[in-house]
């Protein structure tokens, strides 16, 4: 049985997660995947079980599976997994103020809550798990510095068995605050006596923003050959090794850029100004509008903003004005039907709170170049008010077939971005089953091929999800330019949850969305999104053999700060 992606004879199941990738907890689907499989699997079952602790080296129940994984330990790995796996056998004790903050989701609470538990019983790992978890979310406008830098002195100055699991944290920390000389020497200091693919992963991303490719690229080869099975380093890896991070190139035809709002007039202006700063060499010119914004019947100052872009970037934007909000399916396909949309050959999707760099269609042109049969490219978004985090990245398709008659969920969708830290393991250019609709390109005959977005999922939610599973069901693929960084201004989930203002719209929606196809459908779109992301690993993974980089490159320390 091979772990080589794209691992041909693994069970679906196993396969599938495998695939997906993830990092930490993200893991923990594909061990549980890899233990279903029998005993053929069991040495995959502890590597990804040691993968998942790694990631999230306080948590106890993941330190308790490397304890017995059949897998041998360096000593320091184990010594650190036994002092933390002891915490899996104490009795739970509840604790309902936590539960109150995490449910309210107030990190700066939060955060100073576990500060507090953590001084007060110092070797207890659990306030140290969950401040590990916690922590990075501490990062930006809701947290505050003050509680971040805490919390990373906390992990930095932790003692005894320990001391790498802190220095590691800490290191992580160091790299999402942008200190990434001290991220770099705190991993190089760790692999000697902690010799993990965490430290390594991290050490490459650190190097990478410092400039050493070379370092970076010989660390992630030392982890492709530690472990085999892990896609996303494999991914990473042949990005950086082939140059695709930095890659930009121009749109092989004509663009639009299409925008509709509804009552969001501040976070419009700023939008419109990150697109107003577009480098739009990366487009041919073309006579007309560049931008196309549709007034989705708002009531408070989006006209005024929009008439003063449009005075401000002189004949390159048109405005369209309705009495009423249409919903966002409905605006979509109205802006769809503008002659100087039709007349392009490309057509790019923005949310109206949505803040691109500069080179952002140099990115997606990119795209399109490496990925020209794609139906649709998407990008990483990351939110506003938690850098440290992926809001939405590439999505997979995972069928939960119904019982005849059911009413249950058609199928799932895996987005292990979720549950860690951005440090940069998600840029990377991959196809999925779906990608976000806050910023994507089409090219405009896909449209013709598939049809507009269904008015069925008005007012909103679900309408770009819809459209790419009937992508797949006509063979063409979502990719995502994770290279490619829009930031988010709209916290996605309050609004949605029950009591918000959106939960009864997405939650009708979201049903709406799983009995509109049958079992066989889904199969076949998962089926189709699978096949391509299978194909993409295995490619990768023959270049970056023929690179010589598969067997793990040079050591760490050797040429460069990383190698």
């Amino acid at each position: 049985m091979s772990f080589l992606p794209p691992f041909d004879g693994l069970p679906h199941a196993l396969a599938r997660r495998l695939l997906i990738g993830g990092s930490g907890p993200g893991l923990a689907p594909a061990r549980a995947a890899a233990l279903a499989a029998g005993p053929s699997a069991a040495p995959l079952a502890d590597a990804l079980g040691l993968a998942v602790w790694e990631g999230a080296p306080f948590w106890p129940e993941a330190a308790a599976l490397a304890v017995s994984s059949a897998a041998p330990l360096a000593p320091t790995l184990a010594v650190a997994a036994r002092a933390v796996a002891e915490a899996a056998s104490r009795p739970a004790v509840a604790d309902p103020y936590f539960d109150r903050l995490a449910a309210r989701r107030d990190i700066p609470k939060l955060v100073h809550y576990l500060l507090s538990r953590h001084e007060k019983v110092p070797d207890d790992p659990t306030p140290l798990y969950r401040l590990s978890v916690f922590a990075p979310m501490a990062l930006g406008p809701a947290g505050g510095g003050e509680l971040y830098e805490r919390a990373r002195d906390v992990f930095s100055g932790l003692s005894g068995a320990l001391h790498p699991l802190g220095a590691l944290t800490a290191a992580g920390l160091d790299l999402l605050a942008g200190r990434c000389a001290a991220a770099r020497d705190a991993c190089l200091a760790l692999l000697s006596a902690f010799p993990s693919a965490a430290a390594r992963l991290l050490l490459a991303e650190a190097l990478v923003r410092l400039g050493d490719r070379d370092g970076a690229v010989a660390a992630l080869a030392a982890v492709v050959a530690a472990r085999p099975w892990d896609v996303l380093a494999l991914g990473r890896l042949h990005d950086l090794a082939c140059g695709a991070d930095t890659a930009v190139a121009k749109l092989p035809g004509s663009l639009a850029v299409l925008l509709y709002s509804y009552n969001n007039a501040r976070l419009l202006d700023a939008t419109l100004a990150c697109l107003a700063d577009t480098d739009w060499g990366f487009a041919p010119a073309g006579g007309g509008p560049r931008l196309f914004a549709l007034d989705n019947g708002s009531g408070d100052d989006t006209a005024a903003v929009l008439a003063a872009w449009r005075e401000r970037l002189a004949g390159r934007l048109e405005v369209v004005p309705l009495p009423v909000n249409v919903g966002a399916p409905a605006a979509r396909n109205w802006l769809l039907r503008l002659p100087g949309v039709r007349a392009r050959e490309f057509t790019a999707f923005f949310d109206d709170d949505a803040f691109a760099p500069p080179d952002w269609l140099g990115r997606l042109g990119a795209a399109v170049a490496a990925r020209p049969e794609a139906g649709v490219w998407g990008c990483r978004i990351v939110g506003r008010d938690a850098p440290a985090f992926v809001q939405c990245a590439d999505s997979h398709l995972l069928p939960t077939p119904r019982e005849e008659g059911g009413f249950g969920r058609a199928f799932d969708l895996a987005s292990p971005w979720l549950v860690t830290p951005d440090w940069g393991q998600y840029a990377q250019l991959r196809p999925c089953a779906t990608v976000t609709g806050c910023c994507h390109l089409f090219c405009r005959d896909v449209f013709d091929a598939v049809g507009d977005f269904d008015i069925r999922f008005s007012p909103t939610q679900y309408d770009d999800l819809d459209h790419d599973l009937r992508l797949l069901l006509a063979g063409k693929v979502p990719v995502c330019q994770g290279h490619l960084a829009v930031v988010h201004a709209k916290a996605t989930g309050a609004a949605s949850l029950p009591g918000g203002v959106n939960y009864g719209f997405g939650f009708a929606n979201q049903f709406k969305l799983h009995h509109k196809y049958d079992d066989a459908a889904v199969a076949r779109a998962a089926d189709t999104a699978f096949a391509a992301l299978a194909a993409d690993a295995a490619a990768k993974r023959h270049v970056v053999e023929g690179l010589g980089l598969a067997g793990g490159g040079a050591r760490d320390g050797e040429g460069g700060h990383g190698r």
